[in-house]
Formats: structure tokens, C-alpha cells, sequence
């Protein structure tokens, strides 16, 4: 199939249109992000895919979702992970289950087994088939694009020539479509691959990224994928011919307020992503270590035990920025991992970063 065979066309000039995208079963998320944009039925909401997995609650999404379909201004096109029900019987299943949180562990659970009570995963397939078919209904004959006056939303991406022959793989498993290019004189608007995979300046950043080179938008904040991920919002508003674009993103951390100025004179900070994570250590203490990160050959200092140790050297044991933050007194921060000595690592305004840990209120 291609984009062709299963393509929605609409306009969007008369009410205010909010996008989002890669939910990820987060339904409390969700809920908290419609209420901060203040969503009302009045508004079209288009939902760019993912809104199976990883996260805790996605049957309940679903049905949640399923029902906000049934507004005519509600849209949705297919992500990759909705395809969860074409794939039940597929080989890698089983192992991913054992690394992701899946609808199908939802499943068995609501049914009381395990996957050691089937004789075989087309058991398996056909219990769940038998039991969710209206969960896969809601999800199964998703458009794979829906074009505007001057938008495409599609989950992952476009093929560079000739979009509309995109192929239905393509269109949902494209990672790196950000830095790519297409020819529709349209912007483009995509989830699928994490903004903060596309280091720009330097720090972890999970807010929306504008290409307006290439005419593309990624709106993907890393939700359920990323330690510091975010759900994000763009927010798209006419005035005649004119188009506005605001963005907005929530998250569900803990705060802590700052209760110490801590600002850093100059620094230049970087961000190494998934899947390049090899990394050559030298001296360093119980705080910091010097290390040299092998794909892009940069020199930086790494927190400790951030580094992995296997068979054949050393690697980042995630998604990792050396970027210290600039705080000021009584801003509330989110705290992302408050475990490491000494340092604690925050994100503020959808940014990454670390400042010591005395700079923070202490939870009581």
C-alpha cells in the first residue's frame, strides 16, 4: 500500500487546529495536555500515530481516543506502533515484550494469562484478536496522510520524490526524515523519531523542531521513549491566508524549587543520542570523567556513572548531555534523575541539563 491508496484531504482555515502526536497508551498525559491548551470540541485535533505502547495505558487510550474520533473535527492518521494487531504473530514480539510495555501485556493481564498459558503465539494472536477486535477497529483503517492548504501530517515521513507513492512502510518507520528533504511544497509535519535525536546547538532538547529549510516540523518529544521526554502540542491558527504557529508540552515529573543561583560563566555543551554511544574513557574521579566520544571524535566530560562498561570498551548508558544548566532562585524545575552524587539532572523548558544538587530544595 502507499500513501496514495489511503489519504485523507481537508481544510483547516476554520478553527483552530492542535496536533500532537506518539501518546504512547500515557492517557493521564494526554488528558492534562488537552486541558492546558484548553481543547474544546470546537477545535480540530489531529493525532499523528502512536498511541499504542511503551506507555502504561493503552487500551484506555484507545477507547479514550475512539471516542473523540467520533467528532467530526477529531482526525488521526496511523503510526507504526497502532499496527500492533497486524503483528501479534511476528518473531521479534516476544523479545520486545521483554523490553517494552506492550498493549499485549495489557491484554493478558485484563484476561488473567500469561503468555506461558498459550501452546503458541497464534494462540496468543487469535485470544487477543477474539477479545480487543473493537480496540483494533478503532486503530485498523487510519490514514496514512492528511493534507491541507499548507500542511501534511504523516507519522513518520515522506520518500523525497513523489510523496503521494510513498510506501505505507515508509510513511510510518522513516527515522531521520528531519534532516531529510521532500518534494511537496507544503511543510510537512511528523512524529515517529524524538526531537532530541536532532542535536541543534548543542543541549537536550525535547521541544518542537522547525526545519523551515526543508519544509519540516517534528513534533515528537520523546514520551515513554526518551528519560526526559515530553508530550508536545503545535498549535496552528489562521488569519486569512495566514497561518500562526505557538507550541506547548507537558510532562509528569516532580518539581523542586531552586533555592541557589547557579549560573555558568561559558561553557559549550553537547548532547550525544541514540544509537551512538561509544565512548573512550580517561582519568576522572567519584563526579566527573574525561572521555571522547568515538563517533563524532568530541572530548567532554561524562558524569561517572553514566558509563557503561562491556566486552569491548565503554559506552554511554543513554541518551547523554554534558550541559550545565543556569538556574535562578525560586523557578520551579522538573526533576529527571536526582540519583547521581552530588548532581542532580533537571529539564527546564524542555531543555536538559545538571546542576548540583544543593541549588534544590531537598524533598522532605
Amino acid at each position: 500500500m502507499k500513501i496514495k491508496d489511503n489519504y485523507m484531504t481537508m481544510s483547516i482555515k476554520d478553527r483552530r487546529t492542535i496536533v500532537v502526536s506518539d501518546i504512547h497508551g500515557n492517557i493521564d498525559l494526554f488528558k492534562n495536555l488537552l486541558s492546558k491548551v484548553t481543547y474544546t470540541e470546537d477545535d480540530r485535533l489531529i493525532i499523528l500515530g502512536d498511541i499504542i505502547d511503551k506507555g502504561p495505558n493503552s487500551i484506555e487510550l484507545v477507547e479514550f481516543v475512539g471516542e473523540l474520533l467520533k467528532n467530526e473535527h477529531v482526525h488521526m492518521v496511523l503510526g507504526n506502533c497502532d499496527c500492533i494487531f497486524d503483528e501479534l504473530e511476528e518473531d521479534y514480539l516476544y523479545n520486545y515484550m521483554q523490553r517494552r510495555h506492550t498493549l499485549v501485556h495489557e491484554a493478558l493481564d485484563k484476561l488473567g494469562k500469561t503468555l506461558d498459558d498459550y501452546e503458541s503465539q497464534s494462540d496468543m494472536a487469535k485470544d487477543v484478536h477474539k477479545h480487543f477486535s473493537h480496540i483494533h477497529d478503532i486503530v485498523r483503517d487510519l490514514p496514512l496522510m492528511i493534507e491541507t492548504e499548507d500542511f501534511i501530517f504523516v507519522h513518520a515521513g515522506l520518500d523525497h520524490h513523489d510523496y503521494m507513492n510513498t510506501s505505507r512502510y515508509n510513511a510510518l518507520n522513516m527515522p531521520y526524515f528531519y534532516n531529510a528533504s521532500h518534494d511537496a511544497e507544503k511543510m510537512v509535519v511528523v512524529g515517529h523519531f524524538p526531537t532530541c535525536n536532532f542535536v541543534e546547538d548543542g543541549p537536550m532538547n525535547n521541544n518542537i523542531k522547525v526545519n523551515e529549510a526543508s519544509r519540516i516540523i517534528d513534533i515528537d518529544g520523546g514520551n515513554q521513549v526518551k528519560y526526559s521526554g515530553q508530550l508536545n502540542a503545535l498549535i496552528i491558527e489562521y488569519t486569512g491566508d495566514t497561518y500562526t504557529l505557538n507550541t506547548l508540552a507537558v510532562d509528569d515529573y516532580k518539581r523542586q524549587v531552586v533555592i541557589q543561583d547557579f549560573e555558568v560563566a561559558y561553557q559549550v555543551p553537547h548532547t550525544f543520542t541514540y544509537p551512538h554511544f561509544e565512548i573512550e574513557v580517561f582519568d576522572g574521579d567519584e563526579y566527573f570523567t574525561q572521555a571522547k566520544h568515538i563517533h563524532t571524535g568530541i572530548d567532554f566530560m561524562v558524569k561517572t556513572e553514566f558509563i557503561k562498561a562491556v566486552e569491548d570498551g565503554y559506552r554511554l548508558k543513554d541518551d547523554y548531555t554534558d550541559y550545565f544548566m543556569d538556574v535562578s532562585i525560586g523557578e520551579e524545575v522538573a526533576i529527571i534523575d536526582d540519583s547521581y552524587l552530588g548532581y542532580t539532572l533537571i529539564m527546564k523548558d524542555g531543555i536538559t541539563g545538571w546542576v548540583p544538587e544543593e541549588v534544590l530544595e531537598q524533598a522532605i
